[in-house]
Order: structure tokens, then sequence, then C-alpha cells
């Protein structure tokens, strides 16, 4: 076949897919390791029978929910190029939110000592890092096969201000202090129906799902994070969509300060944060 019908093939195999010619047009040129300019010049170049076979079942997987990042090993944020395989979630846009706010924050202290709870595929401590190289920062995960693939990102993005360890929230960390906590943790509830979704099927359901609200973790962090921050130290937190009230009273009841939440691109409440106060 030529690229052109391929790609036509592509993506009416996948009509179901939420951006069915956005994930043909990926998942083609990561098979061909084309970029878009020649894709767009050599579409009646013929394709080679090998990379038509791998093509076909990369379509099928992705035509069970397999996200096409998973299939490329690659996903994109805070304009950095990620390795992501099934052990970790796939970064979403929202979290950037996380990473603006911290970042605002972190402008108060001279040089920030940041702890990042969870890290996951490291995106967060990625793009912190390449925008705050004088900040001394922690990441950490309870598993070791997802601290494997933070550490690969980590490496290709040259963040050498930043210590990975292996820890269950606060577990580990033990008489040290921070000048902010940051965390994505799971906060999707057991009953959701948005679990129902093919792609979160095929991700890491530790990564997502946190008791019967979605609140267990993030009520864990919260009612232990006064105990490993500075006076006035920060703690910043994303969260779902409709979760920001609960979670702010939350942060008062267990006496910070300052407390409010800032939106995300949507308009929705996706990161609360609060201060200890002195």
């Amino acid at each position: 076949m030529k690229i052109r019908e391929l790609l036509d093939w592509s993506s009416k195999s996948l009509v179901r897919s939420s951006s069915p010619d956005i994930d043909a047009w990926v998942l083609l040129k990561f098979v061909l390791q084309a970029d878009d300019s020649w894709l767009i010049s050599n579409e009646h170049a013929p394709v080679g029978s090998q990379d038509e076979a791998r093509i076909r079942e990369l379509i099928e997987l992705r035509k069970r929910g397999v996200p096409v990042a998973y299939l490329t090993n690659s996903r994109q944020f805070w304009s950095k190029d990620l390795y992501v395989d099934s052990r970790v979630l796939v970064p979403r846009p929202e979290t950037e939110t996380l990473v603006e706010t911290v970042l605002r924050i972190a402008r108060s202290f001279r040089s920030p000592d940041i702890l990042e709870l969870g890290t996951g595929s490291g995106a967060i401590a990625v793009a912190l890092s390449s925008k705050m190289p004088h900040a001394k920062m922690t990441a950490t995960d309870l598993s070791q096969e997802v601290l494997a693939v933070a550490k690969i990102n980590l490496q290709r993005h040259d963040c050498t201000n930043v210590n990975l360890e292996k820890a269950d929230w606060f577990s580990g960390l033990e008489g040290r202090r921070f000048d902010l906590i940051c965390s994505n943790p799971p906060y999707v509830g057991r009953n959701d129906p948005h679990l129902e979704v093919p792609e979160l099927q095929h991700e890491p359901q530790s990564a997502l799902v946190a008791g019967k609200d979605g609140l267990d973790a993030i009520r864990q962090i919260v009612s232990a994070a006064s105990g490993y921050l500075h006076s006035k130290g920060w703690l910043i937190l994303e969260h779902a969509y409709d979760q920001a009230g609960d979670i702010r009273a939350m942060m008062n009841n267990a006496g910070f300060v300052d407390v409010h939440s800032e939106k995300d691109l949507s308009g929705h409440d996706r990161v609360s944060l609060g201060r200890k106060s002195e």
C-alpha cells in the first residue's frame, strides 16, 4: 500500500477512537521514523511490507484501547518528550497546571527544597527541573519499576538536581523538611464510570484509584504533610474537577492557611494548595 492509502485505512479502522486521524498519523510517523513534512510530500510512496505489517499490528492494539503513548513509548509534556510505558500513567495536559502553580509559589524561595510524591513517569520533576535548575528536588514512588521509568526521563533531560527515592508517601522520609510538597496522586473513586474508558483500563489502576470516593491518598498526604514542611512551606495537590471543596476543607482542618484552588485551562478547579502556618 501507499502512504496515503495506509493512512486512510488506519483512520477508518480507528473510527471509534476520539481522534482517528491523529492516531493514524502519529503511528505511521512512528513506524516510518518520518516527520510531518516528509509524510505530506511522500504520500504516494509505497510502504514496505514489514512496515505495513507493523502499522497494522499497532492499529489493532489501538482499536483495543491501548494508549498511543504506550505504542510509541512517547508523550509530550511541558514541551518535553518523555518515555512512557504501561508501568506509568500517561501524563495529562491538565497536570501542567500543577507545574505552573509550583513554579509560581517557588519564586518566594531563594533555593527551594521540593518534594514530589508519586512521581510516576517523572513528568512533573522533569518540567520543574527544567525551569528551576537551582532547586533541590526529591521525587518518590512506591514502585521500583516506576522509578526506573522516571530515571530514564530524568537522564534524558539532564535533570541532575532531582534525586529519586523509593517511598510510600511519607514513609521513609521521617525527620526531613521541605519548602514545597507537591503531588498528582491517584484521585479516582473505585466505581467511577470513567474507569470504563478503554484507555484507562490499560493504565496502572494503583495510580488512578484511591478508595471509594477517590480521596484516600489525598487524605493521607494532607494529614501528614505539615510534619514534613518547613514553617511557611506549601502543600500543592492536583485533583479531580469536583474535589476542590473537599480538599480545601481537609487542608483547613489540618491547620493550613491561605488555602485556595487554581483552575486548569478548561476552567475547572484542578490544583489546591495551602501554606503551613508559622
